[in-house]
């Protein structure tokens, strides 16, 4: 079967594949849905602000790739976790989605059923193309997903660091955000 993958903004990734739904920062931000169609709001400000851009399915695999909030929602997190739910993030995210994760670090790999993730790094550099150099490393993390024998790299927050040549060295085939693109 197909991998099929779906962008919501600023940064949340849904994989979909034969037998299991993964997202990679689910943050529902308002600002980045207002001309959504299908957008789904469940509060509004005052209160945390919860919807979804659409109707989605529950996750088998949530990835968080560091705690700032375009990324890291527990609002968002929540409404789409199941009690048995993986849910993968950094340690300072526990502040913000709670004490129910696996923490993980750059170079850690976990199995969830037939599925490989393997935390990377993701870091900001003096010579990168961020106009903020507030991704510091060992802080924040990208993911290599390998499943159905095809392998994805979400880079998370970065800049281009020496550490992606080794993942097409490792024979990952990544799929780099536009950013990055933008830079070569």
């Amino acid at each position: 079967m197909s991998i099929f993958i779906k962008w919501f903004p600023p940064s949340w990734f849904q994989i979909k594949t034969r037998n299991k739904i993964v997202y990679i920062d689910p943050a529902y931000l308002r600002t980045y849905f207002t001309h959504y169609p299908k957008k789904i709001e469940f509060s509004k400000w005052p209160d945390p602000i919860d919807g979804l851009p659409e109707e989605l399915e529950k996750a088998d695999v949530i990835l968080i790739t560091h705690h700032h909030k375009d990324h890291c929602k527990s609002v968002t997190v929540n409404r789409l976790r199941y009690a048995d739910t993986l849910v993968a993030a950094p340690k300072r995210c526990i502040k913000e989605i709670g004490k129910d994760i696996k923490v993980i670090e750059p170079g850690e790999e976990i199995t969830f059923r037939d599925m490989k993730i393997k935390a990377v790094d993701a870091y900001n550099t003096e010579e990168g193309n961020s106009t903020k150099k507030i991704h510091h490393k060992g802080y924040f993390v990208g993911y290599l997903v390998t499943t159905e024998s095809k392998t994805i790299y979400h880079a998370g927050d970065t800049d281009l660091i020496p550490e992606m040549s080794y993942f097409l060295l490792e024979g990952s085939l990544p799929w780099i955000s536009k950013k990055l693109l933008r830079l070569q």
